[in-house]
């Protein structure tokens, strides 16, 4: 995966490098097990101090996203599985696969049983704590999934066999530790930064660009995307649509970086650019879960 490094951002430098790789593990660009570039040759390829760039590490190895290996260097965390005889080594080989693409145990042991014992599930169940959010992931999934989708901000199941829970990456693991061992819990998987830009042309220096959604975490994803492929900081606007004056603020002529929900209401006038949260990978699991 490439960095890419604005010096003349608000965000530190160090806060850059966290943030991408944050976002390269959660979109799978950086999948379980890869090296990253030592400390030495990220601060000699772009030009920035190495005790920055060990900070930025420092800062990641304690939140759990990647691991330190003595004398080899550092990696995106995964989990090494016990090196056992038969089925047990191949079960392993199995389950530490299935982690290396964003699959805890727990999901890889109810999928099995899914496809073992067929069932279909009458229900989708997205759990997401902020508002804005919770509209905007039930609207993409609903431009594809007939199934009855509800959203909420906790989950309002006991035991509902019927019913598959969704959530994404950063609310899944303490979400699945609250449901009835009855219940499918998914992950929603995030869509990767070069598939979001995937055929688009960086804009002209005098493009303004607005990044319009009333999801703080829409705002933070889409604007460390720009940053992260070279524009100026200074060219991006973030707009709440829940201020009143939001839609006089965007000039003509911009181009505005929005989300499903929200992208009805820009100005005519205007080059709109949606941002997506949830990878076709996903979409497609629930349509095979659902609509078989």
């Amino acid at each position: 995966m490439r960095f890419w490094i604005t010096k003349n951002s608000e965000l530190s430098i160090r806060e850059q490098l966290v943030r991408q790789v944050v976002l390269g593990i959660l979109s799978e660009d950086l999948p379980a097990g890869h090296k990253l570039p030592s400390v030495r040759a990220l601060a000699r390829r772009h030009h920035i101090h190495a005790n920055t760039v060990s900070a930025a590490y420092h800062d990641l190895l304690q939140q759990g996203w990647l691991v330190s290996r003595s004398g080899s260097g550092v990696y995106v965390r995964t989990t090494q599985g016990a090196n056992s005889e038969g089925l047990d080594n191949l079960l392993t080989v199995f389950l530490q696969s299935a982690q290396s693409h964003g699959y805890s145990p727990e999901e890889v042991f109810k999928r099995m049983e899914h496809l073992l014992r067929p069932q279909i599930y009458e229900r989708i169940l997205i759990v997401e704590p902020e508002a804005a959010m919770r509209d905007i992931l039930r609207a993409e999934l609903q431009e594809h999934i007939t199934t009855t989708i509800e959203a909420s901000a906790a989950h309002n199941l006991d035991n509902n066999a019927r019913t598959v829970v969704v959530a994404l990456p950063t609310r899944a693991a303490k979400l699945r530790a609250s449901l009835p061992d009855a219940v499918l819990c998914l992950t929603l998987r995030l869509r990767s930064v070069p598939s979001s830009l995937q055929g688009e042309t960086k804009p002209g220096p005098d493009i303004v660009i607005s990044i319009v959604s009333q999801s703080p975490e829409i705002r933070d994803w889409a604007r460390a995307m720009l940053i992260a492929v070279g524009l100026d900081p200074v060219a991006i606007c973030e707009l709440d649509p829940a201020s009143s004056d939001w839609k006089q603020r965007i000039g003509r002529g911009s181009l505005v970086v929005t989300d499903i929900v929200t992208a009805g209401e820009i100005p005519p006038g205007c080059m709109v650019k949606q941002f997506r949260v949830v990878a076709d990978s996903s979409i497609a699991e629930l349509i095979n879960l659902c609509q078989r």
